[in-house]
């Protein structure tokens, strides 16, 4: 494991050396991902286990004619309750496995930037790190997030040249079902810095290998 390093260690490093390693860790929307599949796991267990059979006893004290339409309508529920849980199980172990492959080297070389196991992405490849609206990872609609967009030539390694199974560690993709995208690097997080600081020191290195070569 690297050494976790301040921002103004990273730089000097950065500048002294010419490239710098740093320890990854999970970034804040990871995070909060993980912890909302956890409490919606909760909920469904809730209404399965509590209110599920108050409801159930509740309809029998009052009365309530219990026929075969009852007993299946039932068992339709728990059925659905049943498929909506393993979904969530499935994604909060999926999101599990991420946090796991975030906490993978960050290291910024001239060859490019390595992240979450994928890399070095070459820095034509993207454009500097900025907080942008877009699409959001499990739902409609969409949310603010720290990213890189790939450039023509990113859009083209990312979505063509890498393979299928590490694409989603550049970003989620998005479109429709028939024609899913990569179109960012989600900026990852980084052991003893701020988001923030990642973004300055990723700008930084950006312009060192890629803005300065331009020049």
């Amino acid at each position: 494991m690297e050494p976790v390093l301040t921002y103004d260690q990273a730089t000097a490093t950065l500048q002294s050396t010419g490239s710098v390693t740093m320890t990854g860790k999970p970034a804040l929307w990871s995070g909060a991902l993980r912890w909302l599949f956890l409490a919606l796991i909760i909920l469904v267990l809730l209404l399965a286990v509590v209110v599920g059979p108050i409801g159930i006893i509740a309809a029998l004290v009052s009365g309530v004619d219990v026929t075969a339409g009852t007993v299946i309508g039932v068992v339709v529920v728990y059925a659905m309750l049943a498929g909506v849980m393993a979904l969530l199980v499935f994604g909060y172990r999926r999101q599990g496995a991420y946090k796991q492959i975030e906490l993978s080297e960050v290291r910024l070389s001239p060859q490019g930037l390595t992240l979450r196991g994928v890399g070095p992405i070459p820095w034509i490849d993207f454009a500097p790190a900025q907080r942008m609206l877009v699409p959001a990872e499990r739902s409609n609609g969409y949310v603010s997030r720290a990213v890189m967009p790939l450039s023509q030539s990113g859009f083209a390694t990312v979505n063509q040249g890498l393979p299928p199974n590490l694409r989603g560690r550049v970003c989620p993709a998005t479109g429709p079902i028939w024609n899913h995208v990569h179109r960012y690097i989600y900026v990852p997080g980084v052991e003893g810095l701020s988001q923030s600081e990642v973004m300055q020191l990723i700008n930084k290195a950006h312009w060192m290998f890629e803005g300065a070569r331009q020049v």
